[in-house]
């Protein structure tokens, strides 16, 4: 066995490792993978050793870069697109109708809005509605009439609507915010 120096793969020494020697050839040893047979290098505090093909070279340790902190601007723009995001999922999510909850996803909001674009042209309910809207716990609501559409529609325009004045709500706080943490403080 002969200690040897492991590199890494910029060619910094990393520590010492064991060649182990040949059981085919004596006074052959089998240098692992990354390592070179020389000396380790004695490195003082601070600094860092590289292997420079036939010795080591001692370079400072760089000191690690620091982001800087981000400006008052960019948290606010940050703010911003968190609070248009939170909106955007609540617009999506559910709304409240006759003791009811009834999902508002992307799928559920293309057939009410189609829905509603029928009895927006035609004033009647279409022809194939079934004459009821499945709520998310698998019970349904009847809708008989298109008064019973607008009552069933009116509920998800109004939560849209007050998503909409929260929003407003935070993005008035933001835009008073003076500090990094007045902008951490809003939440949805």
């Amino acid at each position: 066995m002969k200690n040897v120096c492991q590199l890494d793969s910029h060619g910094y020494f990393v520590n010492v490792v064991v060649a182990d020697s040949s059981p085919l050839e004596v006074g052959v040893y089998l240098i692992p993978g990354g390592a070179i047979d020389a000396p380790p290098p004695s490195v003082p505090d601070g600094m860092r050793a590289r292997w420079n093909g036939s010795s080591f070279d001692m370079e400072d340790i760089p000191q690690p870069v620091i982001p800087p902190a981000p400006t008052l601007d960019e948290l606010k723009a940050a703010k911003n697109a968190e609070i248009n995001l939170a909106r955007a999922a609540a617009n999506t999510s559910t709304f409240a109708h006759g003791g009811k909850t009834f999902s508002c996803d992307q799928l559920s909001r293309g057939d009410i809005d189609g829905v509603n674009g029928y009895v927006a042209l035609f004033g009647a309910l279409p022809p194939e509605f079934p004459g009821a809207w499945k709520a998310i716990d698998n019970s349904f609501h009847p809708i008989s009439d298109v008064a019973a559409w607008k009552a069933f529609y009116a509920p998800m325009v109004a939560t849209g609507a007050a998503n909409f004045v929260h929003a407003q709500e935070l993005k008035a706080q933001l835009a008073a915010a003076t500090t990094a943490e007045e902008v951490a403080a809003i939440v949805w």
